[in-house]
């Protein structure tokens, strides 16, 4: 269950550093927005990861020989991207308007691809997505609700570290996979 909670907190971060950039670009966002935003950030959370496990539960047959490398992939590259995105400059708050569904629906997307290839690569190890799923909807929504509450305060300080640091322990989720498989631990 430790992994669990780990996996879906470093996934909640890419979402989390959105609210937070949200909060701080839309400071005094009406609370309504906050649980719609937060609401959709952790439904995608939660479906995301049950879709990748259906599509690893389907490949499982064709990967079994490979699945631990497959799975330190994913989540290497996935991690890796959140590291990358966490040290860009940030350019505007535009693409930041949650009040539009559009904007909303596009970012909850975003925020949750990486989901998808953890739950795609939980299912090709032959572990359950169901667990992983809820508790990735559950803090996710957690943490978007606090982010975009704590945004104007907290947003410039560290969003961009939350994300990192969420990139860096799917890293390291991928190389204890790769590393019991291959009984180096």
């Amino acid at each position: 269950m430790d992994v669990v909670v780990a996996t879906a907190s470093a996934l909640a971060m890419d979402a989390f550093s959105v609210s937070l950039g949200a909060g701080a670009c839309r400071c005094g966002m009406p609370v309504r927005q906050i649980l719609r935003m937060a609401s959709i950030f952790g439904f995608f959370q939660f479906a995301m990861p049950l879709l990748g496990g259906v599509l690893g539960a389907t490949a499982v047959s064709f990967v079994s020989a490979w699945d631990h490398w497959i799975a330190a992939g994913l989540l290497w590259f996935v991690g890796g991207n959140m590291i990358f995105e966490s040290i860009k400059p940030d350019k505007d708050c535009s693409g930041l308007d949650t009040a539009k569904t559009r904007v909303l629906l596009g970012l909850a997307v975003a925020t949750s691809i990486d989901a998808m290839a953890v739950g795609f690569s939980t299912a090709t190890l032959g572990d359950s997505v169901m667990p992983l799923a809820l508790v990735a909807g559950v803090i996710t929504y957690l943490l978007s609700v606090f982010g975009a509450m704590a945004g104007c305060r907290l947003g410039s300080a560290t969003g961009h570290r939350a994300e990192m640091l969420g990139g860096l322990c799917l890293c390291l989720i991928g190389l204890e996979i790769l590393a019991s498989h291959m009984n180096w631990i």
